[in-house]
């Protein structure tokens, strides 16, 4: 969103996708200070710096934790479950931006989905490369069946091979090359590109 999306522009993308819901809208239902409470605890465990935690910091500070409080990413009217786009919730978000110095762009429905797909599937194969899954086809299952991957396209591993490991590894060297640190390719998913893995 720093780059010049909104909220809902990335949740479209990703319900266009085929996920049921977008990721902002879920952080709205479940609340936002979840989310900020997991960052902050994978941050104090990380090795690796984490892209951006200031923008969901500065919603939970300004109160803005989903539809329990009526606005979030979004703004709830009184016993509405759908959200609605809200100018004080994108004031927040292009404040981050002028922060960061990037210049806002429109970013292309296909860009967002293969941007998050990418840093999904890194941190997929990554998970992998630790031993903290077995195989490729254990994230694929937690993925479609706990947090509504479209279960047609297999999950995020099986949709990387089918795409093509060195596409995905494109996508995310791109990404560390904008981004910087937290923005790595998993050395896992090197060798997958390379044809020196199959998983």
């Amino acid at each position: 969103m720093e780059d010049g999306t909104w909220p809902q522009e990335v949740d479209e993308a990703m319900t266009a996708f085929g996920f049921p819901m977008g990721p902002f809208a879920v952080q709205d239902m479940a609340g936002l200070e979840i989310a900020y409470a997991n960052r902050k605890r994978q941050a104090a465990h990380a090795d690796r710096a984490a892209r951006a935690p200031g923008l969901l910091q500065r919603m939970v500070e300004a109160g803005r934790l989903g539809q329990k409080t009526g606005k979030g990413w979004y703004r709830y009217e009184a016993g509405q479950r759908q959200g609605q786009p809200d100018p004080e919730a994108e004031a927040i978000i292009r404040a981050a931006s002028d922060e960061t110095g990037r210049e806002r762009a429109p970013i292309a429905k296909e860009e967002i989905q293969r941007r998050l797909l990418a840093a999904m599937i890194n941190e997929g194969v990554r998970i992998l490369q630790e031993g903290i899954v077995a195989r490729a086809s254990d994230v694929d299952l937690v993925m479609v069946h706990g947090y509504g991957f479209p279960r047609h396209k297999g999950g995020p591993m099986f949709h990387a091979g089918q795409r093509g490991f060195a596409r995905v590894l494109e996508d995310v060297r791109a990404l560390h090359d904008a981004y910087g640190e937290g923005w790595e390719p998993a050395q896992l998913l090197v060798e997958m590109a390379e044809g020196r893995r199959l998983n």
